[in-house]
């Protein structure tokens, strides 16, 4: 496995993953920049699919108004830092 393939098992890469899962696209179509008007496929209900697998996964829960105000891949992983999940930093 190459050192490009073994960056994609890592944990700051589980969050492109989960999203790309809920939104039934490959991940290499999601930038960090991804997100609700950004990709034709996250709507404001995908949103809130994320949001769902991504309290389930990581064991955190969002409020409503960090729900509404982190809305790309990048505002996400700023989030889930901030709730003590390892390797959320890109």
């Amino acid at each position: 496995m190459s050192a490009a393939e073994q960056s994609t098992d890592q944990p700051t890469d589980q969050l492109t993953g989960l999203v790309a899962e809920v939104l039934g696209v490959p991940g290499s179509e999601l930038s960090e920049d991804s997100g609700p008007g950004a990709h034709a496929a996250w709507t404001s209900l995908k949103h809130v699919e994320v949001v769902v697998v991504l309290e389930e996964h990581f064991g955190v829960a969002f409020s409503s108004r960090e729900i509404k105000g982190h809305t790309s891949i990048a505002a996400l992983r700023g989030l889930l830092a901030s709730k003590g999940v390892a390797g959320s930093a890109p």
